[in-house]
C-alpha cells in the first residue's frame, strides 16, 4: 500500500485547510466515522464540524479541563511566524490565553452537534502509564492527536476498536490542526496504534512537557 504524507514546511494554524482536505480525504476512502480535534477555543472545532460531518463522522472535540489558562511569555518563539504572534499578544497587553473551552463554549458546541470531552489528565496518565511526553521528539501535535483520541475513548466518545482520524495543533501558535493521525483505538492502551500520519509540520517546537 502507498499513501501520501503531507509535510507542512512550519508548523501553525495556516496549515488548518490543507490537513483537513488531506484528513477528509482518507476518512472518505477508509469509511470512517469518528473524529477527534484538539480546541481551545472551539473556532478548529467548528470548522471540523462543518467539514467532517457532512461526510458522516461523529465529531468529538477534546478541550482542557475549565479554566486552565497559559501564560502568554511561554508561548512558542522558535521561529519568526510564532514570535510575530506572541509579539502581537504582549503589544495588546495580553497576559494570558484559555488553554480550554468555558462552560458557555462547550454547551454551545454541544448544540451545533458537537460531543465535547475534557482531557482527565490523571485518568490519561493511568491508563498510559505516562504523559505521553517522549511523542513530542516526533512533534508536540502528534503527541496532541494521539493523547487526545485516547481522551475522547476514556471519556466513552470512541469505542474501543475502532480506526478514528485525530486532529491536533503544533501547541499554543495561534490555534488551528496542522497533524492528522489516523489512530486504532483499544480497551487496553498496549493495543492502541498510530496506523497512518496524514499530515504533519516537518519542523516542531521543543518539548512542552
Amino acid at each position: 500500500m502507498e499513501q501520501r504524507i503531507l509535510y507542512h514546511d512550519e508548523p501553525g494554524p495556516q496549515n488548518t485547510e490543507a490537513t483537513f482536505e488531506a484528513a477528509e480525504r482518507r476518512i472518505r476512502e477508509l469509511g470512517l466515522t469518528h473524529v477527534t480535534v484538539a480546541t481551545d477555543t472551539g473556532k478548529t472545532a467548528r470548522a471540523a464540524l462543518a467539514r467532517f460531518r457532512p461526510a458522516g463522522c461523529k465529531v468529538v472535540a477534546v478541550t482542557n479541563p475549565p479554566g486552565m489558562k497559559l501564560p502568554v511569555s511561554g508561548l512558542h518563539d522558535y521561529l519568526p511566524r510564532f514570535q510575530e504572534h506572541k509579539q502581537a499578544l504582549l503589544r495588546r497587553g495580553v497576559a494570558e490565553l484559555p488553554a480550554s473551552l468555558s462552560e458557555a463554549e462547550r454547551a454551545a458546541l454541544e448544540r451545533e452537534g458537537a460531543t465535547v470531552v475534557r482531557v482527565d489528565w490523571q485518568r490519561l496518565v493511568r491508563f498510559t502509564g505516562s504523559n505521553l511526553g517522549d511523542l513530542d521528539r516526533v512533534g508536540v501535535a502528534t503527541r496532541v492527536a494521539f493523547t487526545i483520541a485516547i481522551a475522547a475513548h476514556l471519556a466513552g466518545a470512541v469505542p474501543a476498536g475502532v480506526e478514528l482520524a485525530s486532529l491536533a495543533g503544533t501547541g499554543f501558535g495561534g490555534g488551528g490542526s496542522d497533524t492528522a493521525l489516523i489512530v486504532q483505538s483499544a480497551a487496553s492502551y498496549r493495543e492502541w496504534r498510530v496506523l497512518e500520519t496524514l499530515a504533519r509540520p516537518r519542523v516542531s517546537p521543543p518539548s512542552e512537557l
